[in-house]
């Protein structure tokens, strides 16, 4: 098995980042069973340096150094419930499967290509710098496996689904790299209003991925999402799409005027759970953005649904870090 991760910054990260460990397990090495004692064997064999201070981040500061075995057997019971909570939320879109105490590669085949990706994406985040990877390719997949999650999340098709961010260097699906031409491009496809972009305004205003659903009367007016993409862990928080596409007093200095306010959504690599639900609620008076964590990019995506070209990218690099990680 691949090493285990650092823990988290905090202690309640620490079963979630496991259960994500055993995920990039299963998925990039199909042959493995893992379970609660192989978990806990791990921590155990692989303690940290100051195993007493560890001891009192999983068990309390009440509990010796001689505990430890103890200790860890919780957190990775805790862990598997974890994937055993995704497993009853996704069902069979979901590639794991859930036995008593143990976790192995299901039969759940829809999202695969997808999910070992999304875990190989996540694997930069339980091993930091270790793995090497600058983020150029994998963020650009990421933004185009983004524009599909929402386009099918919001019923878009596929001529009304844009990569507007310019990972990799340029901008996807026939749209210019100079932002303003950009915007009105993408203005006349929605048949929206004329806005207002400044001459020296560069970038995409952290808007990677725009779906719409139009009527066929080209008229203004319409289901828009807009959507950021991250793959940096944490930054999911930060990176709404700026109000210069929604909220701009006055709405002529909007880089375009639509008549319905768009939707906006921010995708990123990690799991909502790794975020309290105290935390979420109150992010109400400064977050208003759909929140696409990973699991909730599997739950509308299929592998069949993608682009041949997409999956064989996806599947590339995934390999990429399965060759890193086995180093």
């Amino acid at each position: 098995m691949f090493a285990t991760p650092m823990p988290g910054v905090r202690p309640s990260e620490d079963p979630i980042r496991l259960a994500d460990w055993v995920e990039l397990n299963l998925l990039l090495d199909e042959e493995l069973t893992v379970s609660v004692t192989n978990i806990t064997d791990e921590l155990s064999d692989t303690p940290p340096d100051d195993a007493a201070s560890s001891e009192r981040r999983f068990a309390g500061d009440d509990q010796q150094p001689s505990g430890y075995w103890e200790s860890a057997e919780e957190v990775a019971e805790t862990a598997l419930f974890e994937l055993v909570n995704r497993a009853a939320w996704l069902g069979d879109r979901y590639p794991l499967a859930i036995n008593g105490d143990a976790a192995a590669l299901g039969d759940g085949i829809t999202g695969r290509d997808t999910y070992r990706f999304l875990v190989a994406l996540r694997a930069r985040h339980l091993y930091a710098d270790a793995l090497g990877d600058d983020g150029v390719t994998s963020g650009l997949i990421f933004e185009e496996l983004a524009k599909h999650a929402l386009g099918s999340y919001f019923g878009a098709d596929h001529e009304h689904r844009v990569r507007f961010g310019v990972a990799g260097g340029n901008r996807g699906d026939g749209l210019p790299d100079d932002l303003s031409e950009a915007v009105g491009v993408l203005r006349d496809r929605l048949h929206e209003a004329t806005g207002q972009v400044s001459d020296s305004a560069r970038g995409d205003y952290r808007a990677d991925v725009v779906t719409w659903k139009p009527f066929s009367d080209h008229r203004p007016g319409q289901l828009v999402a807009i959507g950021q993409a991250t793959i940096s862990e944490g930054d999911w928080l930060k990176k709404e799409p700026a109000s210069r596409w929604t909220d701009r007093k006055p709405a002529a200095e909007r880089l375009i005027n639509f008549l319905a306010r768009p939707v906006t959504v921010v995708a990123f690599a990690e799991t909502l759970s790794l975020t309290s639900r105290d935390t979420l609620a109150g992010l109400t008076s400064s977050f208003s953005s759909i929140p696409f964590d990973r699991l909730r990019l599997l739950s509308v995506l299929r592998d069949g649904e993608l682009p041949g070209s997409l999956r064989l990218q996806m599947n590339n690099w995934t390999e990429s870090i399965r060759d890193r990680l086995s180093t």
